[in-house]
């Protein structure tokens, strides 16, 4: 379930609105979009708030999990995919900084850390969410250009794809995370 909110609202129905939905949460449901979608007792929330140039900009971000609401054969597979994503998106950084390392030394890597990057990034691609398929789509061509960059020998080609990929995977994590 995705739903976004993006109105124009006064200071009075923004606190309507907010009111509804605290009221929402301290009943355990929260009415989205014709959704009923039930919540955990505890949560974890982030509340950013700064003021700058004249305009307030207040983030609110709650995670909740909903596997208690799943049967079990729906939350072992979701917790199965979770775990080997943590382990992927694990490796891949590690690979990638692995990478940087030889890049730091003024050298092309060692044919085998190259290689174990691409595989990564392959299995890394294999996990993508539907909503980050255009970052990902990025991110493999710049990918793609590293190893291009790497079969021709060109050091300057793969450190300007290196910066590219460290941009792209930044990026993603602002918008996905």
């Amino acid at each position: 379930m995705e739903v976004k909110f993006d109105q124009e609202l006064s200071r009075e129905e923004l606190a309507d609105y907010l009111t509804s939905l605290g009221s929402q949460i301290r009943q355990g449901e929260l009415h989205i979009a014709g959704v009923i979608q039930k919540l955990p007792t505890q949560s974890t929330v982030e509340i950013q708030v700064k003021e700058k140039k004249g305009r307030l900009k207040i983030k609110l971000n709650m995670m909740l999990s909903t596997l208690e609401f799943y049967d079990q054969p729906r939350r072992e597979a979701v917790e199965q995919v979770g775990e080997k994503f943590n382990v992927v998106k694990k490796r891949l950084g590690t690979s990638f900084a692995n990478l940087k390392k030889a890049a730091a030394q003024g050298k092309l890597p060692e044919e085998g850390l190259l290689r174990e990057f691409l595989n990564d990034c392959q299995v890394f691609a294999q996990h993508a969410e539907p909503e980050w398929q255009a970052e990902m789509d990025i991110y493999m061509s710049h990918v793609k250009n590293l190893e291009q960059a790497f079969k021709l020998s060109n050091f300057e080609m793969f450190q300007h794809e290196m910066a590219d990929l460290k941009t792209s995977m930044v990026r993603c994590h602002q918008d996905f995370k």
